[in-house]
This record gives C-alpha cells, structure tokens and sequence, in this order.
C-alpha cells in the first residue's frame, strides 16, 4: 500500500471537515469521547461523525454536528466470506461517504474501525488519525485482526492512545514518533452539572458495563460481607451479566441494599449523592468513569488494572489503589473509608484538583494541534 502525500488546506479557504469514525454512538467510553470532541470542535471545523451501525445517539450533540451512518446491520454469521463481504462494504461505505462530503481528514476510533479509517484515507488521498480505545493485551480481536493491524498501523498519521503502558506496546512497530498520549476528556456537561452541595450520602457507587471485565461480581461480595447495613450499593450500567448479578444479590438477602439501576442518562446526580467510588474493573483501556467520580470529589477506590489507574491515582493522596481481583482488600479499603469521614473528604479534595489536566478545553488543545498538523493549516 503506497503512502500518498495528503492535500493542503489553503488558508483563504472556509473551515476544514473532519470526520470521526466510530461503530456506534450507543453507551460507552470512546462513544462519549467521540460525542465530547465533536461538539467542542464544532466553532473549529465542519465536523462529521460516521457510525457503522445506525445506532441513535446516546450522548447529546451540537446540532452543527453532521452526522451518517454507514447503516451496517448485526448479523451472526461466522462463515469467513461474510465477514469479508461486509468489511469490505464498510470500507467502500466509508469512502463514499467521506468523498461525498468532502472530508478533509478521518480520525478513526477502536481498532476494526481504525483499519477501515487507514484504508479509505489513503484510497482517498486524505491524511488520518487513529485512536486506541483499550489495552491491546486484553482486547477480544482475534489473531487474524492482530496481524492486519500490525500490516495497516503504519499507514497512520498519528494513534492517540491514553497511557504510557499502551503507547509502549505500539512503539514496538510504530516507533515513538506516530504516537501521541492524549487523556479522554471530561465534558463541559458533566463538570456543569456538580452540585457545590455535595451531600455524600452513605452510598457506593460503581459505574459501567454488566460484564465480566467490570468485576462488579467483587464488589458485589465484598460489600455484602461487611457489616455496613448503613449503606447502600448502587451500580449504574447494563450488560449481560444482570441475571447473574441479582441471584447473586438475592444470595446475599442483599435486595434492599444494592441497586442495579441500569444505563441512565443523569448519572451526574449519582456522582453528586455518593460518598465513596469503587471502580473494579480487571483491564481498561482509560477509565473514564474513574475520573469523571474524581471530578465530582468523590474518594476512590480502585483495582490497579492495565492501564489507567496506577497513573491518575497515587494510592494514599487522591484515591486507593488494590490488587486486581483481591476482594480482601476490597474489604479493608472499603471499610476504612466508612470508618473515616476524615478521609473521604480528604481524598475527594485532592481527587477533584488531580482531574484539572482532563478539562475539555485542555484536551481539545491537545488534539487540535495534532489534527491543524495533519491538515497543514
């Protein structure tokens, strides 16, 4: 695959088109980064967001936002030519669209996405930026969908990845240069909707996915095995694990104290109730949720997963660190945050001054000088 040299903004020009690319704007982590750093470009660009599937939008856009599906439809089909009939029908898909729209450059998110991205870009003749969303070592892409991206990577103009830990992984055939770090940002809804009276009442609070790399399981042990009737356990999020969840629950007679309460579209009012913040996960790529309760003041406590934690958190001064998995120390940590109002709020004030780097205006920044130098403007 040849690199082409991409085409220069004139500066007399009106504003540039950029596209995101994304499978779907449905409830997720790079769905509300997507979300985030469209409408914070909107007074910057034309922006564009192209979905996969033609999933309505769960987080709120400007209405400068333009946005087109490529209208994929779920199928479980396994047999190989399917997969190759509908691959190359979202990269035909994806420079269709981004010829007739005239985009000037793609951003991809999440990695079958980001190939796609590279592919249509360089047919298209349009610089690109690619984006890693999780911890390559722990994904669920499968050995073929490893190689292709090891042979399509290099045809980037930059990857943005979240933490240091993933940005050495990639160096390996990338080298440093392609490869930039760039936190997720915390949106300019959420921060505006902190309560200044923030009531900390006697709830632990977890936030994501019902499914197995959350470990919301742990939690949920873990809690039912203190004797803290006082307090109350709520988990917002949805997944496949529910039915396992509440007959774990209903093990416990725990029915009255913990909640599952689903995807909701207020959890800033949760962020403002909580007292406390447990965040479980086995491997992220950026925990998001665990920053956005950071920024509401909340103490933390939190697994040391790849990657993400070990470098927003230092363990003692703006949150708890634990092992992975380790539902004892779960306990213990948990336990002394009850036990000492003292703490909380100490760890709560030097969680929410640690989030500042994550304003929206501070990561816009960041990404904008990488797009003007991909666009030459």
């Amino acid at each position: 695959m040849p690199i082409k040299k991409s085409k220069k903004i004139a500066p007399f020009l009106a504003k540039p088109k950029i596209a995101f690319i994304i499978s779907s704007l449905t409830p997720g982590g790079a769905e509300r980064v997507v979300s985030t750093l469209a409408n914070a470009f909107v007074e910057d660009y034309h922006v564009l967001i192209i979905t996969l599937y033609n999933n309505k939008p769960f987080y709120s856009l400007d209405e400068r936002v333009q946005l087109v599906s490529c209208k994929l439809t779920y199928s479980n089909k396994k047999h190989i030519l399917h997969s190759l009939a509908i691959n190359y029908k979202l990269i035909r898909r994806i420079y269709i669209i981004l010829k007739k729209e005239k985009a000037d450059l793609a951003i991809g998110f999440m990695t079958t996405t980001n190939i796609y991205t590279i592919i249509a870009s360089q047919l298209l003749n349009i610089p690109n930026i690619i984006s890693e969303r999780t911890h390559p070592e722990y994904s669920s892409l499968t050995n073929l969908w490893s190689k292709i991206r090891r042979q399509v990577y290099p045809y980037c103009g930059k990857l943005i990845v979240q933490t240091r830990v993933i940005k050495t992984y990639f160096e390996e055939f990338l080298g440093p240069s392609k490869i930039n770090i760039i936190r997720n940002p915390l949106s300019e809804s959420m921060l505006n909707f902190q309560d200044s009276n923030i009531k900390g009442e006697h709830i632990v609070l977890s936030v994501g996915r019902l499914t197995a790399v959350k470990n919301h399981k742990m939690l949920i042990e873990a809690f039912c095995e203190l004797d803290i009737d006082h307090w109350k356990l709520i988990i917002i999020g949805e997944g496949r694990l529910r039915n396992e969840l509440e007959l774990l629950i209903k093990k416990y007679q725990a029915e009255d104290r913990i909640d599952l309460i689903g995807t909701v579209n207020n959890v800033q009012d949760f962020y403002n109730r909580a007292g406390i913040f447990a965040f479980t996960s086995n491997y992220e790529g950026f925990p998001n949720t665990l920053t956005e309760a950071m920024a509401f003041g909340l103490p933390c406590v939190s697994t040391n997963c790849p990657s993400g934690p070990s470098e927003i958190i230092d363990s003692g001064k703006n949150g708890l660190l634990i092992p992975v998995g380790d539902k004892n120390a779960l306990k213990v940590e948990l336990k002394r945050l009850i036990e000492n109002p003292n703490l909380r709020k100490n760890l709560g004030i030097d969680a929410k001054e640690s989030t500042r780097n994550y304003e929206i205006a501070i990561i816009k920044s960041q990404w904008k000088l990488i797009i003007d130098t991909a666009l030459k403007i």
